[in-house]
């Protein structure tokens, strides 16, 4: 297959094994070479990036276990982020943990991905990443503008066969591809997906024009009060901790600014949405 410059993303790699019994070592030096090739010079849509509006994305690979010398169970977490307007800060748009990543790869293999056909674990599992990592990133220039991406990467869940490895089917766990895929595209989740927009395009966007800063604020108040509703509406959806997972410290940093009554609202909405993290929303109460 070739490839097309001019591509969306600027991903790195990072790949940790145990103590290897079986594979040899230079598979994984090839995996890297060949995940990060992948990843940048594939043409993932139909616009054209310039070198500054490039994802950066992180992809960090754990491998837990060798099943034979070209057969891995890992764990992959993903790390993106998107710059805000006319400052050199970079926001997380998505991290995420996927603890059921299993995969085979052989040293020099090429990695190969034809939408609409299952070709391997791997590059599904990749290309459906890229594509909920495009979604999540349009999302945030415009109100539900990553759908077309988002229906890529069901499409590509569609079309991963049984036994493939786990992750991708409805009873695979209550954090899989599955239910990633399932919480974008419910109705329900919409709100969650609008208030991205608000968040960043009206919200973090306008923080660096003194003018419109106070209205920046309101805006990203009011992005996570829709989430919030969101999450009131689809108690425990995986989305809602995908979100604030992504969104905690900077959440924190954004509003502690802000006059008293601000903080404790924000502090209430946070810790109702991310109760296992109640300690660090104290900062907003200080």
């Amino acid at each position: 297959m070739s490839y097309t410059y001019g591509q969306e993303f600027n991903c790195d790699v990072t790949i940790n094994t145990p103590k290897l019994q079986t594979a040899d070592p230079k598979i994984f030096k090839s995996l890297k070479t060949a995940i990060i090739e992948f990843m940048n010079t594939r043409k993932w849509t139909e616009e054209d990036y310039e070198p500054e509006e490039k994802i950066d994305l992180s992809i960090v690979i754990n491998i837990n276990q060798e099943l034979s010398a070209t057969s891995f169970e890992a764990q992959i977490t993903l790390f993106a982020s998107r710059p805000v307007y006319n400052s050199a800060y970079n926001s997380v748009t998505f991290r995420h943990l996927d603890k059921q990543f299993f995969f085979d790869y052989g040293e020099f293999e090429v990695l190969d991905f034809t939408e609409n056909a299952f070709s391997s674990n791997l590059t599904s599992t990749l290309a459906f990443y890229a594509y909920i990592v495009l979604g999540m990133d349009y999302d945030s220039f415009e109100e539900l503008g990553g759908e077309v991406y988002l229906n890529k990467a069901q499409e590509i869940l569609n079309t991963v066969p049984r036994g493939a490895g786990k992750g991708w089917a409805v009873n695979d766990g209550d954090r899989t591809r599955y239910w990633l895929i399932e919480n974008l595209l419910n109705v329900r989740v919409r709100p969650l997906r609008q208030a991205m927009y608000k968040y960043h395009l009206l919200g973090l966007d306008a923080l660096t024009n003194e003018e419109q800063t106070n209205q920046g604020i309101q805006n990203i108040s009011q992005a996570l009060q829709a989430v919030q509703k969101v999450n009131q509406d689809y108690p425990g959806s995986m989305i809602v901790q995908t979100f604030v997972n992504a969104k905690r410290d900077e959440i924190i940093k954004v509003f502690s600014v802000s006059d008293v009554r601000t903080r404790r609202r924000i502090h209430d909405i946070m810790i109702k949405l991310d109760a296992t993290h109640a300690t660090d929303y104290k900062a907003l109460l200080n």
